[in-house]
Formats: C-alpha cells, structure tokens, sequence
C-alpha cells in the first residue's frame, strides 16, 4: 500500500514536471524526467536473456548414446535398425537405452529381446515415445564382428626367474604393458640390476607359501610358513618390499596350502594392506579361501589361473585367454618368462585390439571394476 501511494505520487509529480517543460518547450527534458521517474519505480523490466534452444533431434541424442556403428530402415519389418558395437550385452545396451529416455522425458512403450536374428549376435526390439510424442520403432542388433574399443581388458604377466640381453631386448620391444613376477630372494644381485634395463613393466612380489611341494632347497626363497609369526612374515615382506620397492602387488608362488589357511593369509594381507598392494592367489587351488580372507581387509583380491602345460598347449592357453576377455571383460595371462613364449605373443596386440581387448597392467585390470 505504501509503495502504491508512492507511486501515484511520482506520477503526478513526474506529470507536473512534464508538463511544465513542455510548456517552456522543452519536450527533451519532460522524456528525460519521465524515465527517471519510471526507473525510480521499478516500472521498468529488464530485458530477459535470449534462452538458448536445444536443436538436436531426440533420436540423433539416443543414437550418440548408445554409439551406434550404423542405421538402416527395414521396409519388411517397417523398422529402424541401430547396430551396436559388440563389448555389451544386449541386456546391457538395453538398461542404458531405457536410462536415457526415462531422463529425457520419452517412454518406453515395448522392449524385447530377440533370439531368433540371424544377422546379429544379439538383439532387440524397442519401441519409443519421444518427448514430443513421436514413435519410434526400433530394432537393436550388436554386431557379430565388430568391436567398440576398450570392451575388454587383458593383463599378461611373466614368471620371472631368469633374464638375459635376448629377453630384455624382446621384453623392451613389447608395445603393451606387462607384468613381471619376480622372487625378491634367491636371485643373484645381477638379475636385480638387469630388471632396470626393462621398460613398460610393473613389477609383482611372486613370495613363495606353503606348500606340499617346499623342501630344503627352497628355503632360499624364504617362504611364508604356517608355523611362521605374523611378526616374521610381516618382516619378510618389508624386506621383500626394500629389494623390489616398486612392487605393486603380491602373487602366490606354490602355496596351495597357504590359501586354505585364514590365519596365514590374514598375516600376509595385514602388510600388503599397510603398503597399498593387492593380492593375487595363482596357486589353482579349488578350495582357497582368499576372497572370503580379503573381505577383513581394505585390499583387491584376485584368482588367476598360469599356464600349466599339463592341461594345454601355449598357443590353445593364449586362445583361451583371449575368448575369455570377450566373455567375461577381464583376463589374465600368466606365462613363464622364456624367448619362445614372448615369440608366441609378439601378435598379441593385434589379435586383441581386433575384438576390442585393451593390454593393461594388472593394476589397472584390478582397478577397473
């Protein structure tokens, strides 16, 4: 009410002066005192920013995310048909499809998985409504062939006991990342030096465990016992760790004793917890309690399976690994570090960008998901 008197107010004033200045032919300054009164009461909008339309069809925003390889229009099924880069499941495509549209204000009016495509390795009828009401029908088919970059990733490491100018030379011409499992005792000081001659690697504390198979011999190895202390396998450890200090992680080496054992493996995660590692069990054991044990512990976990020339030939075990990065997203390769298995993999780069399989270290496999 007081803000209206006011008003009114400037309004006969501003009439007033107005009239005056016309009077003394002054029509200038009669507009100049009506904007000023104006201004002073808010009579005066600003102007609203122009808002910025968001020209990109629905359909082209669904098709970015989904990252279709290629569109076409079935005139038998009178639909679209999106193919897919293989790498997700069609299930998964599916969830992602749905997210999106839920998020951008379409619906989702049909959704069916098809098994009966001949031309696709999976796929999918989808039926939309688009935020301006538009239909949409679709089919979703993920290519048999074709791969979307990083779908799977794949570590392959080394077992480490010997290195000489040939494997170094092999192992620097490597264009991936790799993995060595080196024994941090029992080596000579040269092997140590010469394990700075190579690039492109990550270094792993492959510790001896207790095993059925350990004797006298192996006592060099300074293997982590049952009957051990957690102070000395602690100590052991730290030791291991000063002799090979960019080791990243912990591989069993044996051991297929030791990872039924709890409290043998509580001792040995507490110091690999204390220095940022995880734990990899290669012992094959069916029986191992490692995932159960690394739940006390803030620490990644991991079965891997080496290559054991009692169940199959390097070139079937490299077949296998690579089939199984498809499936499963991960896979880790573990060979004997020897001139003629790096000659066995010097294609492996290929093979695996081929279906889509990224090389990485195991750290980063580990971390990935």
């Amino acid at each position: 009410m007081i803000k209206l008197k006011h008003i009114v107010a400037l309004f006969l004033a501003s009439g007033i002066l107005a009239g005056l200045a016309i009077f003394l032919n002054n029509q200038e300054k009669a507009q100049h005192i009506l904007e000023q009164i104006e201004e002073t009461a808010g009579l005066h909008e600003p102007e609203a920013e122009p808002v910025e339309q968001d020209t990109i069809p629905f359909e082209k925003k669904l098709q970015d995310e989904l990252k279709i390889i290629s569109s076409s229009y079935s005139k038998r099924t009178k639909r679209t048909i999106w193919t897919l880069a293989r790498g997700k499941t069609i299930v998964v495509y599916l969830m992602q499809a749905q997210k999106f549209i839920l998020n951008h204000g379409g619906a989702v009016l049909f959704m069916e998985e098809l098994n009966d495509n001949p031309n696709s390795y999976q796929s999918a009828k989808v039926d939309v409504l688009t935020p301006r009401g538009d239909s949409l029908h679709l089919t979703l088919q993920v290519s048999e062939n074709i791969f979307m970059k990083n779908a799977s990733l794949m570590s392959i490491a080394f077992q480490t006991t010997k290195l000489d100018h040939e494997i170094i030379e092999k192992l620097n011409n490597l264009s991936f990342p790799f993995d060595l499992l080196v024994p941090p005792f029992g080596l000579n000081e040269d092997f140590y030096k010469d394990l700075n001659k190579i690039s492109n690697k990550e270094i792993v504390l492959w510790l001896a465990m207790e095993s059925t198979k350990l004797n006298k011999v192996h006592n060099k190895l300074r293997p982590l016992r049952i009957h051990h202390t957690e102070e000395q396998i602690e100590e052991t450890i730290k030791e291991a760790k000063e002799i090979l200090p960019n080791a990243m992680g912990i591989a069993s080496r044996y051991g297929e004793q030791a990872v039924k054992h709890r409290q043998l493996l509580q001792a040995i995660m507490k110091p690999a917890e204390k220095n940022d590692m995880w734990f990899l069990d290669l012992s094959m054991e069916e029986r191992t309690v490692v995932p159960q044990t690394c739940k006390d512990f803030n620490i990644v976990c991991k079965i891997a399976f080496p290559y054991n020339p009692d169940n199959s030939s390097i070139q079937d075990y490299i077949y296998q690994k690579l089939r199984e990065a498809t499936k499963s997203g991960t896979s880790v390769m573990i060979l004997p570090l020897t001139e003629q298995n790096l000659s066995k993999i010097e294609d492996i780069a290929t093979k695996a960008a081929k279906q889509g399989t990224s090389l990485v270290d195991l750290s980063t496999l580990f971390n990935s998901k």
